[in-house]
């Protein structure tokens, strides 16, 4: 039998016609199976093709010992400038420590937080904390604000970053879809019957490849478009008040998608609009918990993502800066909100505007 693209357990099993658990205990050299047929088990998996999956390995034998695995501890590591400037309320950003605490617990790890700006704290004496404490994975969560990269003895740790703050070095990372987040938006905005649909850079991100991703799906949904309802970017990334009043003066859009949606309403209130009775709005920064429409993102299962990750790497012994980074994302839902009602139609928007002025 040929190799297969996704061999299981099952496929190895039926090939040399005998139970799963045969197979399972042949692949672990089980000394309940016979020698001469854990060879022959272990030959039709190698010529299948068959990897045990790194994940499924962990919590098996978290399950046998009822208790921790290979590392007992995983690095949770921040470098605020405060001990727990990266969590609410200190911060507006998800929290997934809670749902990556969850998920090593149920592979059977602790997940114990670092503050690499602890007072006389170097990448040297981090080493050889966690070298005594036998603690070899690191969960490297958001930096802070101006900060993109981070010095550590990589080759040392296996690492999985979460969100895209940390630029170099570039390691395997988890990270919210935000091309599909703008993507999302603009597709809700269509249904509703928006068709001036402005973009607006109203405050700096903390990783600007997130404001390329949001810009490249919007730019891609307005040609769907008109031509002549297809909106400029506002001016400044970021904008300010005289560039997007001007801006949005000379191109009136009944629809925005921005950044951070505070600094657009006092904008907005200066020229005598309001969201939602003129306009909608669509806030693309995660805004669970919030009243304004947008797509939003389990923080949970985030953390939850990293922590498998991280478990395969350590189970493979991989460490050190990757050759190939991976980069998983994660898609978010659509929350209705109060932001982006279904537009009126034209004539009575335009009486509305009539009666404003």
């Amino acid at each position: 039998m040929p190799p297969l693209a996704d061999a299981t357990l099952q496929d190895v099993a039926d090939a040399a016609h005998v139970h799963r658990s045969t197979v399972a205990l042949a692949l672990r050299d089980h000394p309940r199976i016979p020698t001469d047929t854990r060879q022959r088990i272990q030959a039709i998996a190698n010529r299948l093709g068959y990897r045990i999956n790194p994940l499924v390995a962990a919590l098996m034998r978290a399950r046998r010992s009822g208790g921790a695995v290979r590392h007992e501890t995983i690095a949770y590591v921040t470098n605020h400038a405060t001990r727990y400037g990266w969590r609410p309320p200190h911060h507006d950003r998800p929290d997934f420590f809670p749902g990556a605490l969850q998920r090593a617990r149920e592979f059977g790890y602790k997940l114990e937080h670092f503050w690499l700006a602890e007072p006389g704290m170097t990448p040297e004496r981090f080493r050889d904390i966690l070298a005594v404490r036998g603690i070899h994975g690191l969960i490297i969560g958001r930096m802070p604000p101006g900060q993109s990269s981070l010095t550590l003895p990589w080759e040392h740790f296996s690492t999985v970053a979460l969100g895209m703050t940390l630029q170099s070095p570039r390691l395997h990372h988890v990270t919210e879809n935000h091309f599909d987040t703008a993507w999302q938006a603009m597709q809700q905005c269509s249904a509703r019957g928006y068709r001036r649909v402005g973009f607006v850079y109203s405050e700096a991100n903390d990783s600007p490849q997130v404001g390329d991703r949001w810009f490249g799906a919007y730019l891609m949904q307005q040609l769907q478009y008109p031509a002549d309802d297809r909106l400029p970017l506002c001016p400044g990334t970021p904008t300010d008040q005289e560039s997007f009043g001007e801006w949005f003066r000379n191109y009136e859009p009944d629809a925005l998608l921005v950044t951070h949606s505070n600094p657009v309403r006092q904008w907005l209130a200066m020229i005598g609009r309001k969201v939602p009775r003129d306009l909608g709005m669509v806030e693309l920064q995660d805004n669970a918990g919030q009243t304004g429409s947008g797509v939003c993102y389990d923080p949970a299962k985030i953390g939850s993502v990293a922590v498998e990750m991280l478990i395969g790497l350590m189970c493979q012994n991989e460490k050190g800066i990757p050759k190939d980074h991976h980069e998983v994302t994660l898609s978010g839902k659509w929350q209705e909100g109060t932001t982006l009602p279904h537009r009126q139609p034209v004539s009575q928007s335009r009486a509305r505007r009539a009666d404003r002025n």
